[in-house]
C-alpha cells in the first residue's frame, strides 16, 4: 500500500536537493516541514539530509544538475560499463563516487538510525543503488523517481528485501528514464509494482517495471512535472 501523501513530499524534497547553495537549500527543506541536516556536494554528487516532525532521516539526492553545468553529472549518465558491487552490477557513472557520499552519511546520522532515500533521474538510481552502501535493516522506504535503467537485475535480486519496499514512479512517456535506449546490458528496473503518472489530473496505473513501455517525451522527465502529477493523486486520493 503506497502512502501517496509520503510519497508527494519524497518527490518534493527530491526536488529540493537540486538546489546548490546550501543556505537556499536550508530554506527549501525548511518550507517542506523538515529540520536541515547538512548538504554534500562535490563535482558529481549532490544530497541533502533532513529530518521530519516525526523524527525521521531523509536522504534526498540530486539529479543532473545540467542547467549549472555540472558535466561530471552528465559523464555519470553516459558512462555504462558494468561494476560489480552489492551483490550485483550498476553502471560505473551510477556508483563512481557513492562511496564518499555514503561516508558523509555514516558519519552524520547516529549508528542504527534509519534512513529513508529519495532521488530524481540520476539520483532516482542512485537511491535504488543505496542498498550497496548501508545495511538492509536501515534502510526506510526508497523513493525513486524517473531513474533510468541504470541498475543489473541481478543488482535487485540479491536486495529483494529492500526493493520490495521500494516506491518507483515513471512519468508519461519520460525519455530519459527510458535511457539507456538500446543498450542490451542496461534494460531491467526493479521487479514491482511502478507508479505510472498519466497527466496532472490525478491519473495513474501500477504496471509492473519490467512492463513499462518506456517512451520518447523528454518533458515528461521534468522534476516540476513528476511533482504536480503525483501531488495530483495524493489530493485525488485524500479526497476519494
Amino acid at each position: 500500500m503506497i502512502d501517496w501523501a509520503a510519497a508527494a513530499l519524497a518527490c518534493r524534497r527530491a526536488n529540493a536537493a537540486y538546489i546548490i547553495p546550501q543556505d537556499q537549500a536550508e530554506s527549501a527543506f525548511e518550507a517542506l516541514g523538515d529540520t536541515f541536516i547538512g548538504q554534500f556536494q562535490n563535482s558529481s554528487h549532490q544530497a541533502v539530509l533532513s529530518a521530519d516532525d516525526q523524527g525521521n532521516t531523509h536522504l534526498s539526492i540530486s539529479g543532473t544538475r545540467a542547467s549549472a553545468l555540472k558535466l561530471m553529472d552528465i559523464f555519470a549518465d553516459v558512462s555504462l560499463e558494468p561494476v560489480s558491487i552489492g551483490g550485483g552490477t550498476i553502471t560505473q557513472g551510477v556508483v563512481e563516487g557513492m562511496q564518499k557520499m555514503w561516508d558523509w552519511v555514516h558519519a552524520t546520522v547516529p549508528d542504527g538510525d534509519v534512513i529513508h532515500v529519495s532521488g530524481h533521474s540520476l539520483g532516482g538510481s542512485r537511491s535504488q543503488a543505496s542498498p550497496a552502501f548501508i545495511e538492509a535493516s536501515r534502510l526506510g522506504v526508497i523513493h525513486s523517481f524517473a531513474a533510468p535503467k541504470f541498475i543489473g537485475a541481478d543488482f535487485f535480486a540479491a536486495h529483494a528485501d529492500v526493493v520490495a519496499r521500494m516506491v518507483c514512479v515513471l512519468s508519461g512517456g519520460d525519455g530519459w528514464a527510458s535511457w539507456p535506449w538500446f543498450d542490451a546490458r542496461w534494460q531491467a528496473r526493479p521487479p514491482i509494482d511502478h507508479v505510472w503518472l498519466k497527466d496532472g489530473t490525478g491519473a495513474y496505473q501500477m504496471i509492473p517495471g519490467p512492463q513499462w513501455p518506456n517512451g520518447w517525451v523528454f518533458a515528461d522527465h521534468d522534476i516540476d512535472r513528476y511533482q504536480a502529477r503525483l501531488d495530483a493523486v495524493a489530493a485525488a486520493v485524500t479526497t476519494a
